[in-house]
Formats: structure tokens, C-alpha cells, sequence
């Protein structure tokens, strides 16, 4: 497996190789047996860019659609750190759900149990109330400051990390 310096770094190798190899190198390798081939293989680089990424933009924002029936105010590229499972973080007029590429929909938060929220780069930090905890989910977004924007909108403001007036307080 290819680790890449960011989480979405493979979305972006998939773009270059498919642009060199089929947008570029190919209609140069295959013009010699027609300009027919050369047209084929820059289509196909352009499939495998742009079709590949609209394709499951499409099929994750009709899963979140039907299963809380709601539209989909804001759907943004994510990834799940633990499972490193990629998909879209999508985010309703009452709901925030991590709907993964090729996977069924298990994440589904509520806004209005949304304690806090906790940007630090493109780490995502979650914190949602549940009748008898408290429990966080983490996220890698490719946009944080449009996620910050519409969370803070549907949930409100993040509240403070109860230990912090704790630790301000202390005499060192």
C-alpha cells in the first residue's frame, strides 16, 4: 500500500498518472495508428479524473438523500482515521453522515447532539452527546473551513472542553 503525505493524496496521484499516462503519453504512443485511438485514450483520462470523482459524489449524495430524506447542504471529500476508509462527510439541516465510497451509510449524527467541534488543520473533531456519554468522532476533511462554517450554522457554537478552565486555573 501507497502512503501519501496527505489523506487525499491519492485522489491527487490518480489525477496525474491518468492525465501523463492517458492525456498525454497515449495519443503521442497511439497517433501512429489513428487519430481515432489518440481521442479514445485522452477520454479515458478524462473519465477515470473527472467521471471516477462525479460518479461517487452522485452515489453518496443519493445515499445520504434517501436515508434521511433531507438535501444535502454541504458534502465535502473525508476520511476516517482509524479505518482509513474514504468517502463524503455530508451535512443536512439536521444531520451530519459519513457516507463512504463504496460502503453502506453507519455514521449518522444528529446536529442537534453536536457538543462541540474542533477544527486543527484537516483533522475534524466531533464531540456528541448520547443519553448516557459523550463520545468523538474523527474526521479528515479536504475543505475545514467550509465544514467549520456549516457546522457552526446547524449546530451552533462548539462548547469549551470542560477540564479547560481547569488547567487555566492552575498556580505553577
Amino acid at each position: 500500500m501507497v502512503r501519501h503525505s496527505s489523506p487525499f493524496g491519492g485522489r491527487y496521484s490518480r489525477y496525474v498518472l491518468s492525465i501523463l499516462l492517458f492525456g498525454l503519453l497515449g495519443p503521442v504512443v497511439l497517433s501512429q495508428w489513428g487519430v481515432l485511438y489518440s481521442f479514445l485514450s485522452v477520454l479515458f483520462a478524462a473519465l477515470i479524473t473527472i467521471g471516477y470523482d462525479r460518479l461517487i459524489f452522485q452515489i453518496a449524495k443519493q445515499k445520504s438523500t434517501k436515508i434521511v430524506r433531507e438535501q444535502c447542504s454541504l458534502i465535502v471529500h473525508a476520511m476516517k482515521p482509524g479505518s482509513e476508509r474514504k468517502g463524503f462527510l455530508v451535512i443536512t439541516e439536521n444531520f451530519v453522515l459519513f457516507a463512504p465510497n463504496w460502503n453502506k451509510i453507519k455514521t449518522i449524527l444528529d446536529t442537534e447532539q453536536i457538543v462541540r467541534h474542533e477544527f486543527n488543520g484537516h483533522h475534524v473533531e466531533l464531540t456528541v452527546r448520547f443519553p448516557n456519554k459523550h463520545r468523538m468522532f474523527q474526521f479528515y476533511v479536504s475543505s475545514p473551513e467550509r465544514t467549520k462554517q456549516m457546522l457552526t450554522e446547524k449546530s451552533g457554537e462548539s462548547l469549551p472542553y470542560k477540564y479547560d478552565k481547569m488547567e487555566s486555573n492552575k498556580m505553577v
